[in-house]
């Protein structure tokens, strides 16, 4: 999950960080609309963002309810020796 958060966080900064496209860019006649997918984008940039950030907290619990599981099996098996 760590390494998708990762590759998520890398497109949105290279493919959506430096895009340039709102209403001031459309044109006259499609000023409202470059305004909506400018607005569109933002809001799926946001929601991506969230999501790499919500995936690396599952990592980092994932991975530490794992070694958790592990120091529990190592005390285990030395109580049995």
């Amino acid at each position: 999950m760590d390494a998708a958060a990762d590759i998520v966080n890398g497109a949105l900064q290279a493919r959506l960080g430096g895009l340039q496209f709102d209403a001031s860019v459309a044109g006259r006649a499609h000023a409202e609309a470059g305004g909506s997918v400018r607005t569109a984008v933002d809001r799926l940039a946001a929601d991506m963002a969230q999501w790499a950030s919500v995936a690396r907290e599952t990592a980092a619990a994932l991975s530490a309810g794992a070694d958790r599981y592990a120091d529990a099996e190592s005390h285990a098996v030395a109580a049995l020796r």
